[in-house]
């Protein structure tokens, strides 16, 4: 698709007028030399960005304004400082041959044009207009470090007196060369000396202060960094785990956390200080040479624009490089989590081909990144090369002329080396801190995140019955709006009985256990506890009053009483032996080395099913809860466990929901629930053997 041909057309023809304007009796107000030349461009410039502006054509020759108007100005202006002629007057553009103005439009044009190219490459996308802008997120980062001022504030003590050592050096290394060249005096070579082996010692303790205060406030932003992402993330509701891949919830911890605690102490701190010596080194500049001051700020310009294509593009492959590391970093996460079912199906091989794959994609990245920086820095290089060679060249001719002494141009070569550095980094960590907020972004984006769940309920009572009543409760996960998972159901657990909740898989079994444990609200209907919404209980309430033990029960890697006593506050330890010798659990912890004390391996990898399934009963009993789901926990348990349980559900007048598929776990049960496509076809009690009980059992002796 073709440009708009309107805001080209109206920037030649304004810039025409204007030009022709120029020629009569404005022009004639203007004065000759480099000065009427420079006013010419900036009146060019405010008059063509004016009226383009309010014809509100300005966005798409925004960037070419400046270019147009101000690079014959510019170019003058340094043949003069090379050639030495300040006072030259160069022709106007408005009095130029028709040649200069058309090459002026040419090389405007064609630099345009490249700048456009290579400042918009594939994959630079613009900013989502849904987050926040870059000045709050500065800020905001700002807020983050405020605990840790103090520290702030001696770091850049140690970083005023570091930049004043370093400034000073330069001059009196050239009081040291004009010493030697002249008349030689004792006691002024023994004072410059003295003076700069003193500031270089003082700026050298101050630059080591200096970081060691910077890193270690990096250290602790990071870590306050962290723990409030980590808490935010546990606090999202589960819809948000099932669209977020792992890798990348891993990633934005460990590696754009450590981007976010960098900013502040290594860059924007750095950035201050390098821009403090740039003012000083510059003044000390300009006081030994205007002209070769001026030469000397050839590059910054052509420096910058290079940084900002530099920066744009890297910007870009980092976006990249971060989804396909996250991406590989899920490969070894999903390979290493499930070695055994990787073993079961022989499928070594295939991670291995799936891990290389993803690492031949980030390699690829990685080059493409070194070389575009390895090009960044050759061209850095050769402009300050170029720059150099002009500014030795003009100090000679002045050195010949008496305006300046050798000493003084070493001083201003070497404080010109230092100010380039101090430049270029500038420049470089004004792209990385805009990198830097990038990711700070993406975390704020989690850290700001509301979880779609009702606000957290109140309700604590002193006594709870335990009686659990669904009431028309219909339910559908939010991923999936039109495909209902429950539908209807209406039925009572009550406190003292055992209910089987029975169903083929994919029933809805399971949904109803997390309904219960308030992980997912109702589309429709209410589940009650104690006739009030178990929504309105407080969080860690209602988890120590309804608790859960499933199939597959995770456990942390830590001790068997870390396990049982995970989530409480406190916890004796008779109550721990208590809830294990219930579960049937202390036989095989009294056998271990530590006892409750030895250490379980990550996800419990040292304990055999059965066990992890017993410490996972002792955890929920040892809270000592009214409602207890057994969400098909009971195939791994023997008859002992069992009769165990039923003796601790007896001794409380307890609430008991078994969730099965099985039919050989029921018989002892007082009211069995028959689920099948999300609906309960009848709730029966066991012992009256009513026909919806009777099919299904028909139909899986028949499968």
């Amino acid at each position: 698709m073709l440009p708009d041909p309107r805001p080209w057309a109206s920037l030649l023809l304004a810039d025409l007028a204007f030009l022709w304007l120029l020629q009569g009796t404005v022009g004639a107000l203007l004065p000759r030399g480099l000065p009427g030349l420079w006013l010419e461009g900036i009146l060019r410039l405010g008059g063509l960005w004016g009226l383009l502006r309010l014809a509100g054509l300005l966005g798409c020759v925004r960037t070419l304004l400046p270019l147009l108007c101000l690079e014959t100005p510019v170019f003058l202006s340094l043949r003069a400082l090379v050639g030495g002629a300040l006072n030259a007057p160069p022709v106007r553009v408005a009095e130029a041959p028709w040649s200069w103005l058309l090459l002026g439009y040419g090389s405007a044009g064609l630099s345009w044009a490249l700048w456009a190219v290579l400042s918009h490459p594939e994959g630079a996308q613009e900013r989502d207009p849904g987050l926040e802008d870059s000045k709050a997120l500065v800020w905001r980062l700002l807020r983050l470090a405020r605990p840790d001022l103090p520290y702030l504030l001696a770091a850049f003590f140690f970083l005023t007196m570091a930049v004043l050592g370093e400034t000073l050096i330069p001059h009196y290394s050239g009081r040291v060369i004009d010493i030697l060249g002249g008349d030689f005096d004792p006691d002024t070579f023994a004072s410059a000396i003295f003076f700069m082996c003193l500031f270089s010692i003082g700026s050298s303790l101050s630059a080591g202060c200096r970081g060691g205060s910077f890193l270690f406030t990096m250290s602790r932003i990071n870590l306050r960094i962290q723990e409030q992402l980590f808490s935010s993330l546990l606090h999202q509701d589960l819809e948000f785990f099932q669209e977020t891949k792992t890798g990348e919830l891993n990633s934005r911890l460990s590696s754009d956390t450590a981007l976010m605690s960098r900013w502040l102490p290594l860059n924007a701190n750095v950035f201050l200080r390098n821009l403090v010596k740039v003012v000083g080194l510059y003044g000390f500049m300009l006081s030994v040479s205007a002209r070769l001051t001026l030469l000397s700020l050839l590059d910054m310009p052509l420096t910058i624009a290079a940084e900002k294509v530099y920066n744009v593009r890297h910007q870009a492959l980092l976006v990249k490089i971060q989804d396909e590391a996250a991406k590989a970093g899920q490969v070894v996460r999903e390979a290493v989590g499930g070695v055994q079912t990787v073993r079961s199906f022989g499928a070594e091989e295939d991670e291995v081909c799936r891990y290389k794959e993803a690492l031949e994609r980030c390699r690829q990245l990685w080059w493409r990144r070194d070389l575009e920086r390895a090009l960044y820095l050759l061209i850095r290089r050769v402009l300050g090369l170029g720059v150099k060679v002009l500014v030795m060249s003009c100090g000679v001719q002045q050195i010949l002329a008496g305006e300046i002494t050798q000493g003084s141009l070493l001083s201003f070569l070497l404080y010109q080396e230092d100010v380039g550095h101090f430049v270029h980094a500038l420049i470089y960590m004004y792209g990385d801190m805009l990198s830097n907020v990038g990711a700070a972004e993406k975390v704020f984006g989690y850290l700001d995140r509301k979880p779609n769940l009702p606000p957290e309920g109140t309700l604590a009572p002193a006594a709870l019955r335990g009686q659990v009543e669904f009431r028309d409760v219909s339910f559908a996960y939010p991923s999936r709006p039109d495909q209902p998972v429950l539908q209807g159901l209406t039925f009572t657990l009550r406190p003292g009985e055992v209910t089987a909740l029975v169903g083929p898989n994919g029933s809805g079994k399971s949904t109803v256990a997390a309904l219960l444990q308030n992980l997912y609200q109702p589309t429709r209907g209410q589940v009650l506890l104690d006739g009030e919404p178990i929504s309105e209980y407080e969080h860690r309430y209602l988890h120590r009053q309804v608790a859960s033990v499933g199939q597959e029960p995770t456990l942390f890697s830590g001790s068997v009483r870390d396990n049982i006593t995970y989530g409480l506050a406190s916890c004796e330890d008779e109550q721990v032996l208590e809830a294990a010798r219930v579960a049937n659990a202390d036989d095989f912890i009294k056998e271990m080395k530590h006892g409750i004390h030895t250490d379980v391996g990550e996800k419990g990898s040292q304990l055999a099913v059965g066990q992890k399934q017993r410490l996972a009963v002792a955890r929920a009993l040892v809270r000592d809860p009214r409602v207890l789901i057994l969400d098909e926990a009971t195939s791994a348990l023997d008859a002992q466990c069992e009769q165990a349980l039923q003796a601790w559900k007896s001794s409380g007048n307890r609430t008991v929901l078994v969730i099965t598929h099985s039919l050989n776990t029921i018989q002892e049960k007082d009211q069995v629930l028959v689920l099948r496509q999300g609906r309960l076809l009848q709730p029966s009690q066991l012992r009256e053997g009513q026909d919806p009980y009777a099919r299904l059992a028909q139909q899986q002796q028949q499968d």
